[in-house]
């Protein structure tokens, strides 16, 4: 009878440590998974950030290229350099949101300025600053949209059951800074 209640326990024990370690490798594997995920988002963002700066930089070509019309609205252009250095400096998505929103509305109002004066629109520069926009705002997007899919697929696998409760315990949470769409500044 004793030893029948000793295989009974070490059978026991046995199921216990056995359910233990899958719940420990679970853990473990959606925690590499969390952070697998969470880096390739940080890395899309950096792609995003870098092709931003690059479009705000490039913003001061069009600007130089329409300076010359600007007398009769230099708060045009002074729209433009505001919203071009607050992008320049900003380096968190939330933030750049607005920032970039604040620079695509400066360049439209830049370039309408800059089309309706037959000077500046026939000026090789202008017509050149905003073909170089005009192809970064694509690749913009491009990446915005890369960078949207990544943090989605981060958010959804920290959402999802067990995992949910594994990014709980290991201090993941969901993300949900996602980079909305930049109308092209024509």
């Amino acid at each position: 009878m004793m030893r029948r209640s000793l295989w009974i326990a070490s059978g026991v024990a046995v199921v216990v440590v056995m359910a233990g370690l899958l719940v420990y490798g679970s853990f473990i594997s959606a925690r590499y998974q969390m952070e697998s995920l969470q880096t390739a988002a940080q890395e899309q963002w950096v792609q995003l950030d870098g092709a931003l700066q690059r479009w705000a930089a490039e913003s001061s070509q069009l600007e130089t290229a329409a300076a010359p019309v600007a007398k009769s609205n230099q708060m045009a252009l002074d729209v433009l350099t505001s919203a071009r250095r607050t992008l320049l400096q900003t380096r968190d998505p939330k933030a750049a949101t607005g920032a970039s929103r604040a620079l695509d509305e400066a360049l439209k109002a830049v370039i309408a300025m800059g089309v309706s004066d037959p000077q500046v629109q026939s000026d090789a520069q202008f017509e050149t600053a905003r073909k170089r926009l005009r192809r970064m705002q694509r690749r913009i997007e491009q990446d915005r949209s890369r960078y949207n899919e990544s943090l989605r697929n981060y958010d959804l696998f920290v959402g999802a059951f067990p995992n949910s409760i594994w990014a709980q315990i290991a201090g993941f949470d969901a993300d949900r800074r996602f980079f909305p769409e930049i109308t092209s500044a024509e």
